[in-house]
């Protein structure tokens, strides 16, 4: 049996050997430069100020008021404001907010003063238009398409894509960070565009290399073992040289090369094995009775009225039947408003609603500061803090964090979510305690172990290579 296990060790490494060198190299990368996206901070800073002088107006034919209306947000479009409706899917679409009438698409022209907005401030950058895509490399989940391509001569070869459907900036990317990214996030994630385009293949693909790799690592933890216990007398190892190398290294770090090619093979929750049951019902119930576009129309006037000042985003927050938004200027400073666009902070009232509606009890929310075990960042991104916990005492026990600003449920974390935490999360990042998260301990953490794994990878690689030569 063991010369079928070193058999098949040997060619499981000649075909998977060089990707799983090449894991490793672009794991190190994404520790440091992440894939690219349009930070929600950045996307505000570059909004202009609602002009609610002639808003805000909508005509009975695009939205009748016993029409129901789902979530909707209003923003400067090129000078004018409109509401952007998402839903339910016979209202869904931009409307002009000054003349009332639906907008059928945007206009290379509104696009490019969409995208100026990001060159403010910068020399020469003035948004060259590159063309229209359906999608590429960066924008390849992107669904707004088709997508108007720009690019900024700002030096930093910053290039943006502004969406022809709504106006929004999608996705923004510098020269850097699509560099770094072919090196990182693109190889290690098999983030091929064309193949990516095909969810169920791209699935697929990842799913059969990573068990590949699991198979390939397993038994070669199983081979170093009886080899180590079956070594010549007063030796470490029976090899020598670069399989001296492999093997020593490998029964050191080979659990942890194990460790993150089977939570790699997790990151797709393959077979459903860690899918959680999701927060739809949830939010529906804290949402209450649908709302009716004459209770939009209401508040925008109301809003159009009071003229609040400095406001650049207006988003839909409707709780327990009676409709919010909350309004955000480019500072990313929020407040809620109430239908009369008077602020209207959660009440405690409202907190008791959230909290018997999500835990079934009279339990109030804990205001949380801190992050916990499953509601946490990384050290690259941060979550929002402070939020609203609630922790439901049933079978599963799902935890519910929620806004404090809207009341709104930002997560929901159940019985699949929280094993996707601890088997993903947990074993792909080492992240099982708060203090292995920040940096620089982190940053140690992972480059020692990742040292090991490639030293393992790469001396498999070359031998597998060495092996078919011959």
């Amino acid at each position: 049996m063991i010369r079928w296990l070193f058999w098949l060790h040997r060619y499981l490494g000649i075909a998977v050997g060089v990707l799983m060198v090449m894991w490793c190299v672009s794991g190190v990368v994404m520790m440091y430069v992440g894939y690219p996206a349009l930070d929600s901070r950045v996307r505000l800073s570059r909004l202009a100020p609602i002009v609610w002088s002639g808003c805000c107006r909508i005509s009975s034919a695009v939205l009748a008021d016993t029409d129901p209306v789902g979530d909707f947000g209003v923003e400067m479009l090129a000078g004018r404001p409109v509401m952007e409706v998402r839903g339910p899917p016979e209202a869904a679409g931009l409307i002009d907010l000054t003349t009332g009438s639906a907008i059928e698409g945007v206009s290379s022209g509104q696009a490019a003063e969409v995208a100026a907005a990001y060159s403010t401030g910068l020399r020469h950058a003035v948004p060259r238009l590159l063309g229209t895509i359906d999608y590429d490399q960066w924008t390849v989940t992107e669904r707004g398409g088709p997508l108007y391509h720009f690019r900024l001569d700002d030096g930093s070869g910053t290039e943006l894509y502004v969406s022809s459907t709504t106006g929004e900036v999608v996705q923004l990317t510098t020269e850097r960070q699509r560099f770094w990214n072919w090196l990182g996030s693109v190889p290690h994630w098999l983030y091929f565009a064309d193949l990516r385009r095909q969810p169920a293949l791209w699935t697929q693909v990842v799913i059969v290399t990573s068990m590949i790799g699991c198979f390939l690592t397993a038994i070669g933890l199983y081979i170093g073992a009886w080899q180590w216990l079956h070594r010549p007398a007063g030796r470490w190892s029976p090899y020598r040289g670069f399989n001296l190398w492999h093997h020593l290294v490998g029964l050191v770090f080979g659990i942890f090369t194990l460790t993150w090619v089977f939570s790699g093979l997790l990151s797709v929750n393959p077979w459903g094995w860690l899918e959680g049951a999701g927060a739809r019902p949830e939010r529906v119930q804290l949402r209450g009775p649908q709302i009716s576009a004459a209770q939009v129309r209401d508040l925008l006037r109301a809003l159009a009225a009071v003229h609040p000042p400095g406001i650049v985003s207006i988003a839909s927050a409707p709780l327990d039947g009676r409709l919010y938004v909350v309004a955000s200027a480019a500072d990313g400073q929020r407040q809620r408003l109430d239908g009369g666009g008077a602020p209207a902070p959660l009440a405690q009232a409202e907190l008791a609603f959230i909290g018997k509606a999500l835990s079934g009890t009279a339990q109030a929310p804990t205001l949380m500061r801190r992050e916990d075990n499953y509601y946490f960042g990384s050290p690259q991104d941060a979550v929002p803090l402070p939020v609203y916990r609630i922790i439901r005492r049933d079978g599963s026990n799902p935890r519910y964090y929620v806004d404090p600003i809207s009341g709104m449920l930002i997560a929901k974390v159940d019985r699949g979510d929280r094993g996707y935490r601890w088997w993903f999360d947990g074993l792909h990042r080492m992240d099982f305690v708060v203090a292995l998260r920040g940096r620089p301990q982190w940053d140690v953490l992972m480059l020692l172990l990742m040292s090991g794994v490639t030293t393992v990878c790469v001396t498999g690689a070359y031998l597998g290579y060495r092996r078919l030569t011959r």
